[in-house]
C-alpha cells in the first residue's frame, strides 16, 4: 500500500490490463482459438472469442435486436464483459463496451448498418417468395445454425422475434403466435411449459460450453428515472472494491462519521385534495306525488326527524278524487256481492236462472277489480294500507296529501312555502342522514397504483384544522377525468359531531403503506457512484466495503433500503463522499488510482 501525495486516503488495486487483441501475439502468430475449437480461447477464457478470431464477425451472423454482429454482442452473449473491460472498452453508465454505446459515442453503430442487410444464407437472393424475410428460418433451415443463438432470450438467433423484427408476420401466417405474450407458441414457455428445451440443442450444436458463473442482465434504466428510484446495475463491480486508508486515524482527520443503519416503523401517505359530500344511501329529496298547493310545513330546517314523520301536507284534489274512486267501487263490490248471493238462493228455489247468476257474479269480479285499482292509485300516492282501509272505514274523502321521511336524519333543505304549488318535478324537502358522510378525493392518474378499496385514510377540513378524522376507502373509479388526469376515490367517516358539511374542502392522506420494520439509510450516507447508489459499510476502522443499494420510499432524513443492507451495518455519513472520490479516481484520472478488490 501506498500513500498517495495530496491524499490521506489510500486505496490498493491489483491491475490487470489486457489489450483488445493483443496479448502477447505478434501478428503473425496464429490465433488462439476459432470458430471450430470447441473450448475456450488461451488469452480471454472465451469460447468462440471474436478478439482472437475474427473471421467469426461474419461467420456468426448479425444481431439486428442490437444492431451488431453477434460475436461482439454483449446483450446476448454473456461472456465477453470480461474481455471488454480488460481492453478497457467499456461504459459503465450504460453496461456496454463504449465501442457499441450510441448513448456516448452517436453514430458508434454506424460501421455495422451494412452487415444488418447481409443475409446470412449463402443461396439467399434476397427475401423468400413465401414470407417476404430475408434469412427466413422456414424457407431456409441452414440458418438455424448459421445464425447462431440468442442467449438473451434463449432461441436460435434465426427464429428470435425480440432481436428480428421482421418475423412476427411470417410467424403469424405459419399460425404460430401468442397475442397474450407477443411471442410465437412455439416459444411462449408461459403457455407452454418447456417449450424452449427442443431449442437448447442449436446452443449445445454450437460447441460453448456453459459459464460455471453467467453474467446476469443488466438493469434498464431511462434518464428520465430518478437517481433514488434507479436499481443497480447488476454486472457493476463497484461492490467488489475496498478503500483502505492508511491508519485509523485517518479516519477522524479527514471527519468521517458513521451511523448505524436502522429499522423503525414506515408510514407512506399520499396527500390530495378531498370534497365532502352526503352519502347518497341516506340522502334524499323529496317531491309529492302528485300536484297540490301547501298548506302546511312540520318541520324546519334542521329539526331530526324519523322514518314516517310528516314533513309538509299539500291540499290535493288528485288524491280527493282517488278516495272517492275506492269508496265507490267498495260500495259497488259489496252491492254485487250481495246480489251475488241473492241469485243463487233464488236459483236453488228455482225461481232464477243461470243466466241472472253468472251476470250477478261477473258484475261483481269487475267491480272487484275497480277497487284494486282504486287501492293501487292510493298506495302510488303514498298512503299505507292502514290508512287506505281507515279510508273505506270511515268514509273519507280529505284531500291532504302528506309528504313523509323515509328514514332517519335532519331536514337541511327546505323549499316549502305554505299556498304555492308543488308538483312531482321539484323537490320541496330535503332529508340527510349526517352521522357518517362521504368524502370524495382527487388522485392523480400517476399514483392510483398505489390506492387500494380499505385502505385507512386521515381527513383534515377547512375550518377544523386541529382536528383529524379517520376512514376508509370504499370505492374507486374506473374512470379517469379528461380534464383534470384525476380518479375519483370514494372514503366513508363516521360524522358523531357533525364537523363534516358537505360540499366543504379539505386535504386526504391515504396510507398507502403501514410497516412494522422498514430498513433505513441515511441520506448522507448514500452516494452515486456513476451507475448505483452505494453505502459505504465500515469493516473495521481502516477498512470501508461500498454497498450497491436499491432504495424505496424517501422519508427526510434518510432513504428506506430495499436491498443492499440488511440492518446493524454501519455506514459513513459524513464524509462518505471523499470515499466515493478515492473509489472513483481510476474512472476520474485515467488509471492513476490503484482499487483493491475483495476476494469473494
Amino acid at each position: 500500500m501506498r500513500v498517495l501525495q495530496g491524499r490521506i486516503i489510500a486505496v490498493v488495486m491489483t491491475c490487470v490490463v489486457l489489450g483488445f487483441a493483443g496479448c502477447d501475439r505478434t501478428s503473425s502468430d496464429p490465433p488462439t482459438s476459432s470458430s471450430s475449437t470447441a473450448g475456450p480461447c488461451e488469452d480471454h477464457g472465451i469460447s468462440r472469442c471474436p478478439f482472437c478470431d475474427p473471421g467469426l464477425l461474419e461467420t456468426m451472423g448479425f444481431c439486428r435486436g442490437h444492431g451488431v454482429p453477434e460475436a461482439i454482442c454483449n446483450q446476448c452473449r454473456g461472456d465477453l464483459e470480461a474481455a471488454f473491460r480488460a481492453a478497457d472498452d467499456w461504459c459503465g453508465g450504460h453496461g456496454l463496451p463504449e465501442s457499441q454505446c450510441e448513448a456516448c459515442n452517436p453514430g458508434v453503430l454506424d460501421k455495422w448498418k451494412e452487415g444488418a442487410s447481409k443475409p446470412v444464407s449463402q443461396d439467399a437472393d434476397g427475401p423468400c417468395a413465401k414470407h417476404s424475410v430475408e434469412d427466413c428460418p422456414f424457407c431456409s433451415p441452414r440458418v438455424m445454425e448459421a445464425m447462431g443463438f440468442c442467449k438473451g432470450h434463449g432461441v436460435p438467433e434465426a427464429v428470435c422475434t425480440r432481436c428480428r423484427d421482421d418475423l412476427e408476420q411470417a410467424f403469424r401466417d405459419e399460425g404460430d403466435w401468442c397475442d397474450e405474450h407477443s411471442l410465437p407458441e412455439s416459444q411462449c414457455e408461459a403457455c407452454n411449459p418447456g417449450a424452449l428445451e427442443k431449442l437448447e440443442a442449436y446452443e449445445s450444436s454450437r460447441a460453448e460450453p456453459e459459464q460455471e458463473d453467467p453474467i446476469p442482465e443488466l438493469a434498464v434504466v431511462t434518464e428520465e428515472t430518478p437517481r433514488i428510484q434507479r436499481a443497480p446495475f447488476l454486472t457493476c463491480s463497484t461492490d467488489a472494491s475496498i478503500v483502505r486508508l492508511a491508519e485509523a486515524a485517518v479516519a477522524g482527520r479527514v471527519g468521517l462519521r458513521t451511523e448505524e443503519v436502522r429499522r423503525a416503523k414506515l408510514r407512506r401517505t399520499l396527500e390530495v385534495p378531498a370534497t365532502v359530500e352526503y352519502d347518497s344511501r341516506s340522502h334524499a329529496r323529496l317531491a309529492p306525488r302528485a300536484a297540490g298547493t301547501i298548506v302546511e310545513v312540520r318541520h324546519d330546517l334542521g329539526a331530526a326527524v324519523h322514518p314516517g314523520d310528516t314533513l309538509v301536507v299539500l291540499d290535493c284534489a288528485e288524491l280527493g278524487m282517488a278516495k272517492a274512486d275506492l269508496l265507490q267501487a267498495d260500495a259497488q263490490v259489496e252491492l254485487w256481492k250481495r246480489t251475488s248471493e241473492r241469485e243463487r238462493d233464488l236459483l236453488k228455489k228455482s225461481l232464477s236462472t243461470e243466466r241472472d247468476v253468472m251476470e250477478a257474479e261477473t258484475q261483481l269480479a269487475k267491480n272487484e277489480i275497480a277497487l284494486a285499482i282504486a287501492e293501487q292509485r292510493l298506495l302510488n300516492l303514498g298512503l299505507s294500507a292502514e290508512e287506505i282501509d281507515e279510508v273505506t272505514e270511515e268514509q273519507d274523502t280529505s284531500s291532504l296529501l302528506p309528504v313523509r321521511a323515509s328514514f332517519a336524519g335532519t331536514v337541511i333543505q327546505l323549499d316549502a312555502v305554505i299556498g304555492e304549488l308543488a308538483t312531482q318535478a321539484a323537490p320541496i324537502v330535503s332529508v340527510a342522514d349526517t352521522s357518517r358522510m362521504c368524502v370524495i378525493l382527487d388522485i392523480d392518474q400517476a399514483d392510483i397504483r398505489l390506492v387500494e378499496v380499505g385502505q385507512p385514510v386521515m381527513l383534515t377540513v377547512e375550518g377544523w384544522e386541529g382536528e383529524t378524522l379517520g376512514g376508509r376507502l370504499t370505492w374507486i373509479s374506473s374512470h379517469v377525468d379528461p380534464r383534470s388526469r384525476t380518479v375519483k376515490v370514494r372514503s366513508e367517516f363516521a360524522n358523531p359531531e357533525g364537523h363534516l358539511r358537505a360540499q366543504s374542502f379539505g386535504t386526504a392522506r391515504v396510507i398507502t403503506r403501514d410497516d412494522e420494520q422498514a430498513l433505513f439509510v441515511p441520506k448522507a450516507a448514500v452516494q452515486w457512484e456513476g451507475c448505483c447508489n452505494v453505502a459505504f459499510v465500515r469493516r473495521s476502522p481502516t477498512e470501508y466495503v461500498p454497498h450497491k443499494l436499491r432504495l424505496g420510499y424517501d422519508a427526510g432524513e434518510h432513504y428506506e433500503v430495499l436491498r443492499g443492507l440488511t440492518g446493524g451495518e454501519t455506514v459513513v455519513t459524513q464524509g462518505s463522499f471523499i470515499l466515493k472520490t478515492e473509489l472513483q479516481k481510476s474512472s476520474i484520472g485515467a488509471g492513476c488510482c490503484e482499487v483493491d478488490h475483495l476476494d469473494r
